[in-house]
């Protein structure tokens, strides 16, 4: 992709990408939030953006929606979370 692609992000902004996506994680496994609730949020936030003007930023929410609607992270949340809930195996 060329430097000015729509869809390239440089590396201090995928860095921030990562780091939003920690917190987003952090946010739903606390349950402070749904999954669904941030995909809405998202999405609003992205249609409010004049995709013309604002490629990244639109982009970088319907990113940010994807991810936190992804269906493998969601098992990969499940299942995390089904974990935690489990008594210790073994005897000490």
């Amino acid at each position: 992709m060329a430097e000015n692609d729509e869809n390239t992000l440089c590396d201090s902004e995928v860095a921030l990408m990562d780091a939003i996506k920690t917190v987003l994680e952090i946010i739903i496994a606390k349950k402070i939030s749904a999954p669904s609730t941030l995909a809405q949020i998202f999405q609003l936030q992205s249609k409010s953006y004049p995709k013309e003007q604002m490629p990244k930023a639109v982009f970088v929410m319907e990113s940010l929606r994807d991810f936190v609607n992804d269906p493998e992270r969601q098992a990969q949340r499940e299942k995390a979370e089904r974990l935690s809930r489990e008594p210790p195996s073994g005897s000490a």
